[in-house]
Parts: structure tokens; C-alpha cells; sequence
């Protein structure tokens, strides 16, 4: 687990590394990045993401297989991300949206498809045996992305979607992290 701190300067490099090997590959594999139609997939995207947001909100509240969602967003997510500043919590959201979108949706995609693409993103979101649930919806997510980009031939609405839900998602850490430890620090007594 990264500390909070150290944080930004990890996504920004691996982000940017991403952003950088889809770029490369796309000129030596000749595959040309289409953006679709900005004004118009900006919108989509961020639709896209409220939905998404919304549906991994309601999958967290769901018992079985998802409790190992709950415990993967208790366990690592909240540790990492719930000390993000607002202005952490836009600047990690937008390299992870425009970084792993150019990658996955730009690059891979058109060489290997949309499945195979979110497939590839579930799997580096899996950091370990606590996160598998987590890769799981990733890859989900991924296909959603994967359509949404084949339906806007571009991936400004991806990137959009992807950002935006990000950002929702490390409010929602946020949250949660102040919440408990107001929670703990309110002197309840409860354990």
C-alpha cells in the first residue's frame, strides 16, 4: 500500500508511463488514435461515469461475492485513497483517466479487441488476492468503456467516463474516511 503522500507522484509517473507506451505503440503498430466527437462524448462520458458510480455503490451494499468488494474498499482502497486532497482527488482521477484510456481503449483495443482490452484492465487493477473482486469489476467497467469507445469512435468519452467516475469514487473514499474517523474519534465508547 502506497501512503497518501506518495501517492501522487506514483500515479503521475505510471500514468504518464502508460499514456507514453500507448502513444509509442500506436505509431510503430499503426494505429491511428481517434478522439470522436469532443463536445458531444465529454457529456456521454460523464453520464457513463454517474452510472457506474452508481451501480458499484449499489454492488457494495450486496451480500456474497460483493462482500469481498466491500472488503477490498475497506481493506486497500480507503487506506490509499481516503487522504487524497479535493485537488489530489482531480489531478489522479484525470492522469488515471487519460493514462490508462490512451492505453487500453486507444492502443489495445484496436489490436485486440474489446474484450480482450478489458480483460488486460481488470488485470491491472489486481494487486493482489484481496483485489480480485476489484479486477473483476474493472474488467467490467472495461467493457463498458471498450463499447463506449466503438460507439463514439474515439476515446474522449472513455477518458471522460473514466475520470469522472474516478473522481466520484475518491469523494465517496474520502467520505468515508472522514466519516470513520469522526466516527472513532467521537469518543462512543463502542469498539
Amino acid at each position: 500500500m502506497i501512503p497518501a503522500s506518495r501517492l501522487l507522484p506514483v500515479v503521475l509517473t505510471t500514468q504518464g508511463g502508460l499514456a507514453m507506451a500507448a502513444l509509442l505503440g500506436a505509431q510503430v503498430a499503426g494505429v491511428r488514435l481517434a478522439w470522436g466527437r469532443p463536445h458531444y462524448d465529454v457529456a456521454l462520458g460523464a453520464l457513463v461515469a454517474a452510472a457506474l458510480a452508481a451501480a458499484n455503490l449499489a454492488l457494495l451494499d450486496r451480500p456474497g461475492t460483493w462482500a469481498a468488494m466491500r472488503a477490498a474498499v475497506d481493506e486497500v482502497l480507503l487506506p490509499t485513497f481516503a487522504g487524497l486532497t479535493r485537488g489530489q482527488v482531480v489531478v489522479v482521477s484525470l492522469a488515471a483517466g487519460i493514462g490508462e484510456e490512451l492505453f487500453f481503449r486507444g492502443f489495445l483495443q484496436p489490436l485486440a479487441g474489446v474484450v480482450a482490452a478489458a480483460v488486460a484492465f481488470g488485470a491491472a487493477h489486481v494487486a493482489g488476492a484481496r483485489l480480485v473482486v476489484f479486477g473483476v469489476w474493472a474488467a467490467a467497467m472495461g467493457l463498458v468503456l471498450g463499447v463506449l469507445a466503438l460507439a463514439t469512435g474515439g476515446i474522449v468519452a472513455p477518458i471522460t467516463a473514466h475520470a469522472g467516475y474516478d473522481v466520484l469514487a475518491f469523494t465517496y473514499l474520502r467520505a468515508e474516511g472522514r466519516r470513520r474517523a469522526s466516527s472513532k474519534g467521537s469518543g462512543s465508547g463502542e469498539e
